[in-house]
């Protein structure tokens, strides 16, 4: 008997049960969910890059509080005031001054020197009698925290002012190339006292005495 007469019976006892409706439905309903499978796939990426957005304008929001609750405790009474900041930071922009003053080269490793200075002593001084609390406020704790605080932010400001005078000068400091250049005057000199010595190189130990 042929293939086709054969499933002849079959297919009359499909549509008389309506499974070919069923499936026609079961194979809608998969696509349905294949497509919505993919449609919450592709959302995943925007959902969760909106989530990180959020996370991270709640911690910056977080971080401006702390830090403006600390520099208002740090003010002392009448918060953030002309004298208070005067009276808190004119010794950090003491040192600023005297930093930069110091520091070999132009106006600009000068200013970055003095300024990287002085805002580091400032923050340090800043955060180590916020993080002490009530303590910090006490005369005699807020000196140990100035004191501590200062040094310590005076030296990671430092830092990171030499990192950008690396930047500025071509991978040195302003103290490294002074050092450098004394290094490379010394070397000549010590060349030209050994050539003396042996009365080559055109020089001879008259020369140098003179």
């Amino acid at each position: 008997m042929p293939l086709p007469l054969a499933l002849a019976p079959l297919g009359a006892a499909v549509a008389k049960m309506g499974l070919g409706a069923k499936l026609a439905s079961a194979v809608g309903m998969a696509k349905g969910l294949a497509g919505g499978a993919k449609a919450t796939q592709l959302a995943i990426p925007g959902l969760m890059g909106a989530g990180k957005g959020a996370a991270a304008k709640t911690a910056m929001g977080g971080v401006k509080k702390f830090a403006g609750n600390a520099l208002a405790n740090y003010m002392g009474p009448g918060g953030v005031t002309a004298g208070n900041l005067a009276a808190n930071f004119a010794p950090d922009a003491v040192f600023g001054v005297m930093q930069g003053a110091m520091t070999p080269g132009d106006l600009g490793d000068k200013l970055i020197a003095g300024g990287s200075t002085a805002i580091g002593g400032a923050l340090g001084g800043v955060g180590a009698v916020s993080a002490l609390g009530k303590f910090g406020q006490q005369g005699g704790g807020r000196m140990l925290a100035e004191f501590g605080g200062g040094m310590l932010g005076d030296m990671v400001g430092q830092s990171a002012g030499d990192v950008v005078l690396r930047a500025k000068g071509g991978g040195t400091t302003p103290w490294e190339k002074l050092q450098q250049d004394g290094d490379q005057a010394y070397r000549q000199q010590l060349e030209r006292e050994v050539l003396a010595a042996y009365g080559i190189g055109g020089y001879n130990q008259t020369d140098l005495l003179g």
